[in-house]
């Protein structure tokens, strides 16, 4: 029987016994097997299914394979789901997909030179009437939203990626966010029927687009305004609010575009952001115009090297993915992802207000109130430069590792770390969670060389991209920990020293007044030696970097006069530390020369 003889059938037997099914699926759910082995495709229409099916959410699967080869390339309500693939004679293979029917159909579309089409299944699954177990936040969004594997793409890093650590435990943040998606290839590729397909009553599904929407050049994404508007009402707003969920409208995030002329940032995004927030008023959803809100943030209080840092810019080597170095200014690193996701979330409490309630207050210590170290912490805190330990801890007098005071060196020096390389990053390995800032504090030679072994440092040129027939290599400078003979490690989990910190803080010192924004800042020293009463104990090898870190008055002895250098560093002494590298950096980045 011909397919179109055969679907015509259907129809008319559908139709005669209309009443009986409803009835059947009023106790059921719709579940129906198709043989397809004798369907064969009809020239470039290929092989098409399309079948009337009760409200509801679906799950379809196309069964491929035979005893020739396959060839084949599935669309489900004219979208592509499954792209071109082969499978060999005798292989079979079962493609599985959430479906949202469309006008109360579903239909799979199988091209392919052979598609080899064997069976189709469709199952509904069960209505979702009761809320989840927990909260949970969906994001449908693209690039700038997206969860990265540092392993390959470091430092790329999505708002959506950190967003759910802005929430208690109670909110499950499911970022579905996917890069190079507009809102027409995201809901064609599938995306935001597998969201409609489990979500829960209550539930919300944070939606931002625009970027990609308008890329002309690219039919499988663009889309335009009015059908953009259209979609986004009723496929993504209309679905959601069907199934009890509340849908949250986002402008794009905005690009730093710098305006040198003028000094500000300029407004980007706007072909999309303005159609949005027009979307946004007449509709009623819940709306957060981030596009807004980061170019007002960005223009009235950050300055403009504070936030390209949080661009993914990168230098030579920082990036997995670029390691010639980046211009990009769109995308995101870690710093500018945290950024966004906080301004976000600063944004719930007015527009969203079932939803502030899970919103994670600002970290506090309840065991530093009569600390010495409080103040310092608290700030240092605020700016995400040192963490609590859990439970509302800070635990002061806890040993400080050599790992996270490097981190926290980088991040208050304003020091990128650099992508991972195998083989070039001592014992260190890329599951580390600290992999990257030592490989950065080895390429620039911020480690002190007796806290790795018996070695020198040797600057060297290294090749990023080899020599073309038009092109010159691409080189940039490095520097090398040569052993003497022993092996040489890290041991970032040792627990760091009180002269092994001095040096090193004096190291990243050193390098943050090599690079200064401000050249002629002035950091203010003492100009006076120690007067430690247990000077003598100091390591030769680290006495130079005591006395220097002691004169730009990064580190201060003892009540009684003593310095203790073999003694471990503990968290409130080491946030002091931090504190006094912060001041200095704000002055070597401050634009007014000669600031103290």
């Amino acid at each position: 029987m011909k397919l179109k003889l055969k679907r015509l059938l259907s129809a008319v037997l559908a139709a005669a016994v209309m009443p009986v099914m409803a009835s059947v699926y009023a106790d059921g759910l719709f579940d129906k097997t198709y043989d397809m082995t004798n369907e064969k495709p009809d020239g470039e229409n290929g092989i098409v299914f399309t079948e009337e099916v009760p409200d509801g959410d679906y799950t379809v699967t196309v069964t491929t394979g035979g005893d020739t080869e396959t060839r084949a390339n599935i669309y489900i309500n004219g979208g592509e789901r499954v792209r071109a693939y082969t499978l060999e004679a005798g292989q079979t293979q079962d493609n599985v997909q959430p479906v949202v029917p469309k006008d109360g159909k579903i239909e799979v579309k199988v091209l392919g030179e052979n598609p080899n089409v064997t069976e189709i299944k469709i199952e509904q699954i069960e209505n979702r009437t009761e809320p989840g177990e927990k909260t949970t936040i969906y994001i449908a969004g693209d690039s700038t939203a997206q969860t990265y594997d540092y392993k390959k793409v470091y430092p790329q890093t999505g708002w959506g990626q950190v967003f759910g650590d802005c929430f208690t435990d109670e909110v499950v943040v499911e970022n579905r966010s996917m890069g190079g998606r507009s809102s027409k290839s995201y809901n064609n590729d599938g995306r935001l029927d597998r969201i409609l397909t489990e979500m829960h009553p209550g539930d919300y599904v944070f939606i931002q687009f625009g970027i990609n929407d308008g890329a002309q050049n690219k039919p499988e994404r663009y889309i335009s305004v009015p059908d953009y508007k259209e979609l986004i009402k009723n496929k993504y707003i209309g679905e959601v609010e069907k199934r009890g969920g509340i849908p949250v409208l986002l402008t794009a995030t905005a690009a730093s575009w710098w305006d040198e002329e003028n000094g500000i940032f300029m407004e980007s995004r706007q072909d999309y952001a303005d159609p949005t927030r027009e979307l946004a008023e007449e509709s009623g959803v819940a709306f957060v115009d981030i596009n807004k809100i980061m170019t007002d943030a960005w223009n009235e209080s950050a300055a403009k090297e504070s936030v390209f840092d949080g661009y993914f810019i990168c230098e030579p080597l920082e990036s997995k993915a670029y390691p010639t170095g980046t211009d990009d200014h769109t995308h995101l690193k870690e710093k500018g992802a945290r950024s966004i996701a906080y301004m976000i979330a600063d944004g719930i409490e007015e527009n969203i207000p079932g939803l502030a309630r899970y919103l994670r207050k600002p970290e506090s210590f309840s065991d530093i109130d009569n600390h010495w170290c409080r103040s310092m912490v608290e700030g240092l805190a605020l700016s995400g430069i040192v963490k609590g330990t859990g439970d509302n801890k800070f635990e002061p007098e806890k040993s400080v590792t050599r790992a996270e005071f490097l981190q926290m060196l980088m991040n208050v020096c304003g020091i990128p770390g650099h992508a991972y390389r195998d083989g070039e990053c001592l014992e260190v390995k890329n599951d580390d969670w600290y992999c990257y800032v030592v490989q950065s504090a080895l390429d620039k030679g911020l480690i002190p060389v007796a806290m790795i072994g018996d070695c020198k440092v040797e600057l060297t040129q290294k090749v990023l991209a080899e020599a073309t027939e038009d092109k010159e290599a691409v080189t940039t400078e490095i520097s090398v920990y040569k052993s003497n003979g022993q092996e040489l490690s890290f041991n970032g989990d040792k627990p760091i020293t009180r002269e092994e910190m001095a040096a090193f803080a004096m190291s990243a010192a050193s390098y943050m007044m090599k690079n200064a924004a401000n050249s002629y800042a002035v950091i203010p020293t003492r100009n006076a030696e120690n007067t430690f009463i247990d000077a003598d104990k100091i390591s030769p090898e680290y006495i130079d970097g005591v006395e220097a870190a002691y004169n730009y008055m990064l580190i201060n002895g003892m009540d009684d006069g003593s310095f203790r250098p073999a003694e471990n560093v503990t968290r409130a002494q080491a946030a002091s530390v931090i504190c006094n590298l912060q001041y200095n950096n704000g002055i070597l980045n401050s634009k007014g020369a000669g600031s103290i």
